[in-house]
């Protein structure tokens, strides 16, 4: 029974957080100046995990453009939530490729201590905007095959296996 009510209080006091989360990253957006629909307030408030950086990434492609705006968004989502600064990152480049570097500067400004994921998480993002795009960064090797077999379960049959 102990077990019980503390697996039911850790789950209460989880979704709180969550929530509270959420209504962070509503306040802070708002207190960086950000204009928000009804809707996109609404989207923000009730999101949460993937759910919030999809939401985040909406708002960034709404305002594209306008560099000014994508700093003020991603700054206050990333102050908010720190620990999903590359989810978000990688979100906000995807809507707006042209504005990485905004992105990037932004996200790393308001949680300096993930500036590596952020800045993977940017160009992994970059990459995956361009396709097929082989020449980023000399790495077409890894894409093209990695010598581990695909096929599935066991045998090792596979003749890429081990190179020649």
């Amino acid at each position: 029974m102990r077990k019980i009510f503390t697996a039911l209080s850790l789950t209460a006091a989880l979704a709180s957080g969550q929530a509270m989360a959420d209504q962070a990253t509503l306040t802070a957006l708002e207190a960086a100046g950000v204009t928000l629909s009804a809707e996109q307030s609404a989207a923000i408030l009730a999101a949460e995990g993937d759910a919030l950086v999809a939401a985040i990434g909406a708002l960034v492609a709404s305002v594209a453009t306008d560099a000014a705006a994508v700093q003020a968004i991603v700054g206050a989502a990333v102050s908010a939530a720190p620990a999903q600064a590359a989810a978000i990152t990688s979100a906000a480049v995807k809507a707006a490729p042209t504005q990485a570097a905004t992105i990037v500067s932004a996200a790393t400004a308001a949680a300096p201590s993930y500036a590596a994921a952020i800045s993977s998480a940017a160009t992994a993002a970059s990459s995956g905007d361009a396709g097929g795009d082989s020449g980023a960064g000399g790495t077409g090797q890894s894409q093209t095959g990695s010598g581990v077999p695909s096929g599935s379960g066991g045998g090792g049959s596979s003749s890429t296996g081990s190179p020649s």
